[in-house]
């Protein structure tokens, strides 16, 4: 059954969505591993993701998988929230939110493509946030990383 990997970069509120065709931990390593290739290498990567903040679900549960790239080099940590404690995951909840809005609960993702994904990213990308003074997280994503890299990451589908 297909599930969306959602990323959130709360400096910006940028949003990075991927579409998986299953919800398992191998799943979850193939994305982590697809994302250090396009970045350039687990250098890249730990740079763009030094911790990741997820919550316990079992497409998470081998947490030495993600945290190691293909290279066996340190890419990442992975830290968990509390059970029961959405708040601890800060402004994703508010992105995921959005997400609905476009996908409501009960939307069967078996149709979507990539491509959908990331149309459904874009719009929720470039819409200006007051708490970014009226700027979109797009927009501050090209500055806080850089062209390149933002071009690489969301769209390296």
């Amino acid at each position: 059954m297909k599930c969306i990997l959602t990323f959130y970069f709360p400096e910006c509120e940028l949003l990075i969505a991927r579409l998986m065709n299953r919800c398992t931990p191998g799943a979850v390593k193939l994305e982590f591993t697809a994302l250090q290739r396009s970045l350039g290498g687990a250098y890249e990567f730990s740079f763009i993701f030094p911790a990741i903040l997820t919550d316990r679900g079992n497409e998470f549960g081998r947490p030495d998988e993600l945290e190691n790239g293909i290279d066996t080099f340190h890419r990442t940590s992975i830290y968990y929230c509390d059970p029961m404690r959405s708040n601890q995951k800060g402004g994703i909840e508010n992105v995921h939110t959005m997400l609905r809005m476009i996908l409501p609960k009960g939307t069967v993702f078996e149709s979507l493509t990539k491509w959908d994904i990331r149309k459904c990213a874009d719009h929720i990308n470039n819409a200006p946030r007051k708490n970014l003074n009226g700027y979109a997280p797009y927009e501050i994503a090209l500055k806080t990383f850089g062209e390149e890299t933002v071009k690489n990451y969301s769209f390296g589908m």
